[in-house]
């Protein structure tokens, strides 16, 4: 399965970067299970389509951008659209970005847990719509959030983009696409000489039967895994692929669990997170201790170790386990952004550390500013 990362990095391929306003969808919208993922990407797909009804809409020169004032479609570019608008954001030109403002509300959840019916939503999530597959668990895996409580209830499953299918497929799943050997096959179909409209109609059917056949398959495929501790009065966290973020009223009723996530801050690190970054700074010690070409592969037999293997050694060492997105190391990448706001980082940790000018007084020194920055 792959990572998250990985995940972002096919979809920024066949997407590009783009900035859409963020309009709430309804949960009654949303798709809740596995089995309704199919159906909601063909509908995309046949959207798409819709776009391009006749050859003098199809845009045959695909620059990679995909203009929002734009008359004309490349197929990407019409499959972008289809995506935007499927998750409630919009497509209007001069959109503001979703980060670069606070969401308006609390975000509401509903999620069948009976295992005959599991599934659920929370709408528009993190500009995607997710489907959450949840059941009671034991315990949280992924580390230990705070010393002083333990959670009085824990629930697991995964969360996964019901557009993700039509993500894929449309790169993957069709031979006329599938079988080019190119950076970005979707691009190159669409430029081909070669392709005739009748080729792009009939690409646009072949992808709704690829998605309604394979949607389930394909959201496990996209998965990742989630995460929620509660603790007094329903209250507690949500441990995500983008971050941890407060729940609050977690209520159980039958089959169906319902609360509400706070999209607008992520959890602050603790004295937990604390002692994680104190230890990290620890692990990174000497010159002969730091591994200055980091790949983020952290072996467990390592000797020497880079500022993201230490941030996850002292994770494992204090809180028990490791969570990508935990505090400690969320507050490590604010730092290293604010540090480098004009270098073109793709992985902050990773670039920081093995950037040439970066000193081992600089790794102290980032340690210690975060550690600095939370209450003992």
């Amino acid at each position: 399965m792959p990572t998250r990362h990985a995940m972002v990095m096919v979809l920024a391929g066949l997407f590009g970067s783009w900035s859409p306003a963020r309009v709430q969808l309804t949960t009654a919208t949303a798709p809740a299970t596995k089995a309704a993922v199919g159906p909601f990407d063909m509908a995309i797909v046949k959207r798409a389509a819709a776009l391009l009804p006749s050859a003098q809409r199809w845009n045959r020169v695909d620059t990679g951008n995909c203009p929002r004032s734009g008359t004309t479609y490349s197929v990407r570019c019409a499959l972008r659209r289809a995506v935007v608008e499927a998750a409630g954001l919009s497509w209007t030109a001069g959109a503001v970005a979703v980060r670069s403002r606070p969401s308006a509300a609390r975000v509401n959840c509903s999620i069948n847990v009976s295992p005959d019916h599991s599934g659920g939503s929370c709408g528009t999530l993190w500009d995607e719509v997710p489907v959450l597959i949840l059941s009671r668990a034991k315990r949280v895996t992924s580390g230990a959030w705070r010393k002083d409580a333990q959670p009085t209830e824990v629930w697991a499953g995964t969360m996964a983009d019901a557009e993700y299918p039509v993500n894929y497929e449309s790169r993957h799943g069709v031979t006329m696409v599938s079988g080019r050997r190119s950076s970005d096959p979707l691009i190159d179909f669409n430029n081909d000489s070669t392709t005739t409209f009748d080729d792009v109609r009939s690409y646009f059917r072949a992808l709704e039967a690829r998605v309604l056949q394979e949607g389930a398959g394909d959201l496990d495929r996209g998965a990742d895994q989630v995460e929620i501790e509660v603790y007094e009065a329903g209250n507690g966290i949500i441990r995500t692929y983008n971050g941890w973020f407060a729940v609050s009223g977690l209520s159980v009723r039958g089959s169906t669990i319902r609360f509400q996530i706070d999209t607008t801050k992520q959890i602050a690190p603790n004295a937990l997170d604390r002692e994680i970054l104190v230890r990290a700074a620890k692990i990174i010690s000497t010159d002969s201790a730091w591994n200055r070409a980091d790949d983020r592969e952290c072996p467990a037999a390592a000797t020497k170790w880079s500022i993201y293997c230490a941030v996850e050694q002292a994770q494992i060492d204090v809180a028990g386990a490791f969570h990508h997105r935990r505090p400690a190391g969320e507050l490590i990448r604010e730092i290293v952004d604010e540090r480098t706001k004009t270098r073109n980082y793709r992985h902050r940790m990773m670039d920081y550390n093995n950037d040439p000018t970066t000193t081992l007084a600089d790794v102290h020194s980032l340690f210690a500013e975060a550690i600095a920055r939370i209450q003992p």
